[in-house]
């Protein structure tokens, strides 16, 4: 479904990835992991549009998409949950739902993601009227996710769901990824929290500085003893 070739990007004026290849199935959680600074943010904002590539290509679905712009990307059926979330604070829980259905224009279709949504996080279902800036850290990401769900994405990309979220809830999120992919997205994770990452994922990749220093199933990944001893802390 997605391929990335050769992909490098700069940002602020520094290489931040070089020369990055990467492949995503239809179906699949892939996981991206690696430290800070690693380029894991970068990858997932030179497929959104976010960031422009210098060099190489990303292709979706047989469509080269570098270079487009970040709305027709997402016209394209990527949708891409940025590490900051990037909610409208001030509007509601509803409000911000509607914001993620603009590229569907008939009632029914803009209304057809709730249902997910609600499955996923009832909890948002309680609080359609409250303003997103009153909600908890974890129940932002939850509107953060379920906002990109409402564009009806064939591939999520997430980038540190985790981040700033209370132990209990992160389980809910990574549980709820698991349930998106189950329902017939495939989903593309960039996470520090790499031993749950890898428990729900199929393959995985590993940055370091910039670059791709291993790729495997996520299985074979989670047992390797040096990743254990580097990243798992085992």
């Amino acid at each position: 479904m997605l391929s990335v070739r050769d992909v490098t990007t700069a940002y602020r004026g520094l290489v931040a990835i070089s020369g990055v290849s990467i492949e995503v199935a239809k179906g699949e959680i892939v996981c991206v992991a690696g430290a800070n600074g690693a380029g894991k943010s970068t990858l997932l904002k030179s497929i959104a549009g976010a960031e422009r590539p210098r060099g190489g290509s990303v292709t979706f679905d047989g469509v080269r998409i570098d270079g487009l712009a970040q709305h027709l990307i997402t016209a394209h059926g990527i949708a891409f949950v940025p590490e900051n979330r990037r909610l409208f604070p001030r509007l509601s829980v509803r409000d911000n739902l509607r914001l993620g259905s603009y590229l569907h224009r008939g009632a029914a279709d803009r209304e057809a993601p709730l249902r997910l949504v609600f499955e996923l996080f009832p909890r948002l279902s309680e609080r359609l009227a409250q303003r997103a800036e009153t909600l908890s850290g974890g129940e932002q990401q939850m509107l953060a996710i379920s906002r990109a769900l409402m564009t009806r994405p064939r591939l999520l990309m997430l980038d540190e769901p985790s981040q700033g979220i209370m132990p209990k809830l992160v389980d809910e999120i990574f549980a709820a990824v698991k349930r998106i992919r189950d329902a017939g997205m495939t989903v593309l994770i960039v996470e520090q929290r790499m031993a749950e990452c890898l428990d729900i994922a199929d393959r995985a990749y590993i940055l370091q500085t910039g670059r791709v220093l291993m790729q495997d199933t996520a299985a074979a990944i989670k047992v390797d003893p040096d990743v254990r001893k580097a990243y798992l802390g085992l």
